[in-house]
């Protein structure tokens, strides 16, 4: 089997959080068109479990393969993946700010 760049492979992972980034804004967005008021203890209660599925995905995404490199005792690739992932998601959110400055 080929194997994938470090360099790739935090990048994909990147991708995936800023995906999955949008995905949610994009379901507010849709949300606050509809212009559905629930009442206040329901809103606050979906945001809650919003968040927690959230971290999960996201934790998921970010320290998954890290995590299970590190199980397999490859923490050199480990933090590698990591450190790639983390300047990818700088480097995504800095894009994304200089569009809405622009």
């Amino acid at each position: 089997m080929k194997k994938i760049k470090l360099s790739n492979i935090g990048l994909l992972q990147a991708m995936g959080v800023a995906g999955y980034c949008f995905l949610i804004s994009g379901f507010f967005q849709m949300m606050e068109k509809l212009a559905i008021e629930p009442p206040v203890f329901l809103t606050a209660a979906f945001m809650l479990m919003l968040l927690v599925f959230s971290v999960a995905m996201v934790g998921s995404l970010v320290f998954g393969y890290s995590a299970y490199l590190v199980l397999n005792q490859e923490i050199k690739e480990a933090l590698f993946i990591l450190s790639f992932t983390l300047l990818y998601l700088l480097g995504i959110g800095i894009i994304i700010l200089l569009v809405l400055v622009i």
